[in-house]
């Protein structure tokens, strides 16, 4: 996975200083986000903060946390069995390891952190080469895929002829947790024709789950490049795929890292608007019609 996941009691939440270090240090486009542990993470801070500040630092302190819900919150679906938070942690770090714990009490680099305002900068160093495998190209973007609602990949070489793209999609469609509809915008071809494309999307919609709507688009971008750029956006976020989706048929190319980095906000922003089913951004045109899986 590509974001790193945090851990951190919500009692280190103290005052606006460690509120407004937490909106600025995790997010989507920084490589790192904060693991909704419990899932009421956000109204324990909120009821503790309540009480820390006062009326005018509360409409400011809940401004942030609804930041900090849209795009650096993420519940990766852990156990919480009620014990107090550390002990809740620690069972839980044991079963599927977090970047960091802070909990306020323990001091055991470098998973464990006494105090969320100690944490510097090499904490926060994330990896960005993933071996081109399928399960290796989804899992980047696992963070984003487990809660999302709405999928955007875009790739100007992606192509359901391909089963090496076909692959791909599927070990994404299996992180995505929720009813989801997944758009895939790629460039229009002369080959294969669009014919034998939708007769392999038609196929591969035998193997969809069943709570994934997908959504296939061809485009054309008059020769400007728009096309000539790959990645992966939800609502919350996005990452940017430097050689695509396939996963390559030769086996020591899968092996060959390949560069997966966040997407940075503004180009988030442009891509949602370029990318848009409802009104494709300007420079971009539908070519054809667009394909639709059938419930």
């Amino acid at each position: 996975m590509l974001h790193l996941e945090f851990a951190i009691s919500p009692n280190q939440i103290r005052n606006m200083a460690d509120l407004n270090l937490l909106e600025a240090r995790l997010g989507f486009d920084k490589g790192a986000v904060l693991s909704r542990f419990p899932e009421n993470w956000l109204k324990e801070v909120s009821d503790h903060l309540a009480t820390a500040l006062n009326a005018q630092q509360i409409d400011k302190a809940t401004e942030k946390l609804r930041r900090i819900k849209e795009s650096r919150l993420v519940s990766f679906n852990r156990e919480y069995a009620g014990a107090p938070w550390r002990e809740a942690a620690v069972d839980s770090h044991q079963a599927q390891p977090f970047h960091r714990v802070v909990d306020g009490t323990t001091d055991n680099r470098p998973h464990y952190i006494a105090n969320w305002q100690d944490l510097d900068d090499d904490d926060f160093d994330f990896n960005t080469q993933f071996n081109r495998d399928a399960t290796s190209l989804a899992g980047a973007a696992k963070a984003l895929l487990l809660n999302a609602e709405k999928v955007t990949i875009y790739d100007n070489y992606i192509c359901p002829t391909r089963p090496g793209c076909r692959k791909t999609l599927l070990e994404i469609m299996r992180f995505c947790l929720k009813p989801v509809e997944l758009h895939v915008f790629s460039e229009e071809e002369r080959k294969p024709g669009r014919t034998q494309r939708e007769q392999a999307l038609a196929h591969f919609q035998r193997d969809l789950p069943a709570n994934v709507s997908l959504f296939w688009y061809w485009l054309d971008d008059a020769g400007d490049g728009l096309l000539h750029q790959r990645g992966l956006f939800t609502g919350k976020g996005g990452v940017i795929y430097d050689r695509g989706f396939e996963e390559p048929r030769d086996l020591d190319q899968r092996r060959t890292p390949t560069t997966i980095t966040p997407m940075p906000r503004v180009l988030l922003e442009d891509r949602s608007r370029l990318f848009n089913p409802a009104q494709l951004g300007t420079g971009l045109s539908l070519v054809g019609s667009a394909w639709q899986s059938h419930p």
